[in-house]
């Protein structure tokens, strides 16, 4: 009995527990002051810095930059330009971008790599619910590429350009595409 006594206190404890910490996060969730450092996920709407983005809609390259700094960080500049060339600028989003809320090109990965796409579609591509998983995505998949890089070099890449050039012939095999993806890279003027 005495056992048995423990173990629903114990439980109870752990209910009450997650309870409160759920509760937290719905607070800060559905704050109407969105932290500025902070990419903040309210519905179907991201608020970040003074930003509000619909993940229904892709933002314009501009917007995505701004939040890709917080989420890809160092790679920011190399998601916006590659997102530019794989799914098209402002307003002329790929079929893939729009069907998909793949803005990149990314492929279904296999095992080994965190992913938050849902599902493969044609071609092998990732599904993703909205551009903003498609984006963190884009950083798991970098994350990986760093850890590469670093292994076959000994050191982290020095800048985009070296990236691009490590990263051609298994995340894009076409010279038209390192070449406009290095176009892109030398006229970025986002901020």
């Amino acid at each position: 009995m005495k056992k048995l006594l423990t173990t629903m206190i114990f439980v109870g404890m752990f209910v009450a527990t997650a309870a409160t910490l759920n509760q937290r996060r719905t607070l800060k969730l559905v704050s109407d002051e969105p932290a500025k450092d902070q990419v903040i996920i309210s519905g179907q709407t991201l608020h970040f810095d003074t930003l509000q983005l619909s993940l229904n809609t892709i933002p314009k390259a501009q917007h995505l930059y701004t939040v890709a700094k917080k989420s890809v960080g160092r790679w920011a500049k190399l998601f916006t330009v590659i997102k530019i060339e794989e799914s098209g600028a402002d307003g002329k989003n790929s079929w893939y971008a729009k069907k998909y809320a793949n803005l990149t090109g990314m492929r279904f990965p296999g095992t080994g790599r965190k992913t938050t796409a849902i599902r493969s579609g044609h071609n092998y591509y990732a599904v993703f619910n909205n551009w903003y998983d498609c984006m963190v995505d884009f950083s798991h998949y970098m994350e990986v590429m760093d850890g590469l890089f670093e292994k076959k070099y000994g050191r982290t890449a020095a800048n985009e350009q070296e990236m691009i050039d490590f990263m051609f012939g298994s995340f894009n095999v076409h010279g038209k595409w390192k070449s406009d993806v290095t176009w892109l890279l030398n006229h970025f003027q986002y901020k």
